[in-house]
């Protein structure tokens, strides 16, 4: 199947653009207005999900926003969520690559989903902050203080915020336990 006729209902410039249409709101929002937008399907590997990059759509050295799709740029997800891949400049070493395609030899840098912020929940989570509101959010995801977390739900962000000792986690808690301990890590 030929790109530039996906299923007959436009080219694909076409259906990314239309993709695109639905999150204008939200860019506006966050004040951008030329985003570095390429949906992506979302697909288990090893037992997580991921979304592959070319090096070419991430090596700009710009965030990159998606939306989980099919193969023929149909929306995957019911609630159209639009997520953003923060750009890391160590995504060469820290990612793994995939086997290279049978026929064009082109790989791709793995990237887990559990990485990717949804911009709305976190649009609203910084409206929240600024108001002094209660994040109903993190409070759902807030571990039982009687127990403790399995390493099996610690992402590399995670890892990367114990290492550092700085919260850059998406989990307020482990957050609060790292300002807690260490301050807001910066010197």
């Amino acid at each position: 199947m030929a790109l530039s006729t996906v299923d007959g209902a436009g080219s694909k410039r076409n259906k990314i653009a239309s993709l695109l249409e639905k999150h204008k709101p939200l860019f506006e929002k966050i004040g951008i207005s030329n985003p570095t937008f390429i949906p992506k399907m979302a697909y288990p590997d090893n037992g997580e999900i991921i979304i592959g990059f070319y090096p070419k759509e991430i090596n700009a050295g710009q965030d990159v926003y998606t939306e989980f799709v099919s193969r023929d740029f149909e929306p995957e997800d019911s609630e159209r969520r639009l997520w953003k891949w923060v750009y890391n400049p160590e995504y060469a070493r820290e990612y793994r690559m995939s086997e290279p395609h049978p026929s064009t030899g082109d790989r791709r840098f793995l990237v887990p989903v559990d990485e990717l912020i949804d911009v709305a929940k976190d649009i609203l989570q910084k409206e929240q902050e600024q108001t002094g509101q209660l994040d109903v959010f993190n409070l759902l995801e807030a571990p039982d203080g009687n127990s403790d977390q399995s390493y099996a739900n610690l992402t590399m962000r995670d890892y990367a915020a114990i290492q550092w000792k700085r919260p850059v986690s998406h989990k307020k808690w482990l957050n609060e336990l790292i300002i807690k301990q260490f301050g807001n890590g910066r010197d």
